[in-house]
């Protein structure tokens, strides 16, 4: 894997420029002409444009940066191993580690608790001024380093009726499922891609039906016990509607479970509509689980 990334590395770095022969009409006769001579054989290259030879550089250089951007992704992910959990006391080294890199930690693939998959699944209460009080489910996970689910719901209950198209009194129930792919994992900092269906089941919510989220996790184990947070993305509906969220988040470990508490957000706009805007703020409290299969 290290060969493929010095070889993509050096592809990169030169420009290619393959010129076009064009042979003479003589090129394919008969070898020896009526005078008993050899006929000649000549070739010539073709000029070619500037916008060719930037098109060939442009392609060149998306190859060998695709190429460097895998070799460095799978080089990383491939070897991903995790624990139990975060701060694992059982862990080698003593220092409780969650993520290690297979043998680059002195670690080997058989030792217990150690795995190449993991999931967590939190509950928590939410309050976003305007919106409404409730609860939110989250079950996220990786089958290998590299894939895994995501499945999340948020219910509220707005017990008094808002000035916005939002913010009507009543239930509002919005329902997130789909998968998350990784992109690093270490114990300072991970990241995944998250892309999930979303759908808000309730009636006041007629213009945000059947969309589509895209968003990231981000998560950082930077000393005992504390684990940091930022879950942000984007949900997109037809007609230009969207609803902007995020959620920064801070929790403390008692063995592999995780307390936590977080700011949270939610904008909704019409990009195409600068009068329908509104934006609600507000925390959650609640409780996490770790665990790998």
């Amino acid at each position: 894997m290290r060969k493929l990334i010095i070889l993509a590395c050096i592809f990169v770095s030169l420009r290619v420029n393959v010129s076009a022969l064009t042979f003479s009409e003589t090129a394919f006769d008969s070898p020896c002409s009526e005078s008993g001579q050899l006929s000649s054989f000549s070739f010539s290259s073709r000029e070619k444009s500037d916008d060719e030879n930037e098109a060939e550089s442009m392609l060149a250089y998306a190859i060998g940066i695709g190429c460097i951007l895998f070799g460095i992704g799978y080089y990383w992910l491939n070897n991903v191993r995790f624990f139990d959990y975060p701060y694992d006391e059982n862990a080698t080294p003593a220092d409780g580690n969650y993520i290690a890199r297979g043998a680059l930690s002195g670690l080997r693939y058989t030792d217990p608790g150690y795995s190449r998959n993991r999931f967590t699944f939190d509950t928590s209460l939410v309050y976003l001024h305007g919106f409404g009080f409730g609860s939110e489910l989250r079950f996220e996970g990786l089958f290998f380093p590299y894939v895994g689910p995501y499945f999340e719901n948020l219910v509220l209950c707005n017990p008094k009726n808002g000035d916005s198209d939002v913010s009507h009194d009543g239930f509002r129930d919005n329902v997130k499922i789909g998968g998350q792919l990784s992109l690093l994992q270490t114990n300072i900092f991970s990241a995944t891609l998250i892309v999930l269906y979303t759908n808000w089941l309730t009636e006041h919510f007629a213009d945000f039906k059947r969309g589509c989220n895209v968003g990231f996790l981000l998560r950082s184990y930077p000393i005992r016990p504390l684990v940091i947070e930022w879950r942000f993305g984007w949900q997109l509906y037809s007609g230009d509607f969207q609803v902007s969220e995020s959620d920064f988040h801070v929790g403390y470990m008692l063995n592999r479970y995780e307390l936590f508490a977080s700011f949270k957000s939610l904008m909704f706009l019409n990009t195409e509509d600068d009068d329908f805007f509104d934006d609600f703020y507000g925390l959650s409290l609640g409780a996490r689980v770790y665990f790998s299969l």
